[in-house]
Parts: structure tokens; C-alpha cells; sequence
């Protein structure tokens, strides 16, 4: 089996710490950051890696995250998510390729 290429982070409301709100699928790299996150408002998993890196690194105390394993990712996200947790494979070219488009566009 191939060694996962993907972090996962589940996170929750300070007043509630038992029921995520959001997913955060972090690729391990030691470029760019690099994350794919639930975006509540288009309803689709989307390359935000600007909202990773302040949750998970810039003001980690403002935010509750838990980082737990694939399977426990895939059955927490019916909480948060009205589409299920993409493949490792889908993660990987949703970071391609909206990394490649922003580079293209001049975007950071």
C-alpha cells in the first residue's frame, strides 16, 4: 500500500469540540504550502492554502483542529460536507492544478 500523501486536520468551534465544521487535507511537501479544504459556500472541495496555514500554523490557538487519519477523515466529513472526502488521487489534482493555474495568472 502506498504511504499516504496527505495530512489530515478536523476543525471545530471552541464551544463545541465534538463535531467538526471543516476538513483541511494538507499535502506533505516540504514546498508551498498546499491544502484542500471545504468551501461551504461553492459546496466544493477547494485549494485553500492560505486558510490552512492560518488555522493550522499562524494563530493555531484561535481554532480547535484535531489531526486524525484517513478513515476517521472520510467519516467525520458527513458532519461538515455535503460531498464525500476526494481520493488521495483528487486531492492531488485539485492542488495541480489550481496551484498551476494560479502561477499562471500571477497569484500566490
Amino acid at each position: 500500500m502506498a504511504e499516504p500523501t496527505f495530512r489530515y486536520h478536523l476543525l471545530f468551534r471552541p464551544e463545541n469540540a465534538e463535531v467538526p465544521v471543516n476538513v483541511i487535507a494538507l499535502l506533505q511537501s516540504s514546498g508551498p504550502t498546499q491544502a484542500v479544504i471545504w468551501d461551504r459556500p461553492t459546496s466544493a472541495w477547494t485549494f485553500r492554502p492560505e486558510v490552512a496555514t492560518a488555522v493550522l500554523y499562524a494563530s493555531p490557538e484561535r481554532h480547535l483542529t484535531r489531526a486524525v487519519d484517513r478513515v476517521t477523515t472520510e467519516w467525520e466529513t458527513v458532519h461538515c460536507a455535503t460531498v464525500p472526502l476526494p481520493t488521495e488521487a483528487e486531492l492531488t489534482d485539485i492542488c495541480r492544478l489550481t496551484a498551476s493555474t494560479r502561477s499562471r495568472n500571477g497569484q500566490t
